[in-house]
């Protein structure tokens, strides 16, 4: 049992990890659709095996700690610069992604607390709360608004540009919702609900044509 709770434990930081692989330099986007998913899906199949949702902060907790650790490494290595810093480096590895993992710690629990029985609705419910924890992670405290989700389409300046029009954060909330639609496939209930990913991956083609019509159009503008 302890072995297989350890094993558990070390593939959810696997997974936030690896999910560090969509952000700038690498944009591996691909990524996100396998690890979010995968993620998504766990929780899914604890539900019932657990009355107290305690465990899902945990949980969550854990994923985020992989993702922060893993992509917050370069604050520690720029401390190196000045040996009056060097206190700090402890801080910047350990307590500052852990203390964002928080933020994910909420989402999995709340999403624990408040998720329906159908697979549709769980679906929507969890994109919701992580889009909102995410806003609050970047509001709060004068926020910390570093590698949203978003920014795995940092290179993709065509789909970016959807963010004039909707914002950061309502862009962000969609992309968590595209890249944890393969889970709707996996999890469907019927076949009506692999539509959900059709929707998905049509508005964002749609965001791709939009934004490069709009690129096209500055580009004229400047010659």
């Amino acid at each position: 049992m302890k072995r297989k709770i350890f094993i558990e434990f070390i593939f959810l930081i696997l997974l936030g990890a690896l999910t560090s692989l969509s952000l700038p330099p690498l944009n591996y986007i691909i990524v996100n659709f396998f690890t979010l998913s995968l993620f998504y899906i766990f929780l899914q199949k604890k539900f019932d095996l657990y009355k107290n949702k305690k465990i899902f902060f945990l949980y969550g907790w854990l994923f985020g700690f992989g993702y922060f650790v893993s992509n917050l490494y370069w604050i520690s290595i720029s401390l190196t610069f000045d040996e009056n810093f060097n206190f700090l480096i402890p801080f910047t590895i350990i307590f500052l992604p852990g203390y964002l993992a928080i933020f994910y710690g909420l989402v999995a629990y709340l999403f624990a607390i408040l998720k329906p029985k159908k697979n549709l609705s769980s679906f929507f419910i969890f994109s919701l709360i992580f889009g909102i924890i995410e806003f609050i992670r970047g509001s709060i405290l004068s926020g910390f608004p570093w590698n949203l989700i978003a920014y795995s389409f940092s290179n993709q300046l065509e789909i970016l540009n959807i963010t004039s029009i909707i914002g950061t954060y309502s862009f962000n909330l969609f992309c968590i919702s595209l890249f944890i639609s393969p889970s709707i496939f996996i999890l469907r209930d019927n076949k009506k609900d692999i539509s959900v990913c059709l929707i998905f991956l049509i508005t964002t083609v749609s965001f791709y044509l939009i934004g490069s019509q709009n690129l096209e159009k500055f580009n004229k503008e400047l010659t």
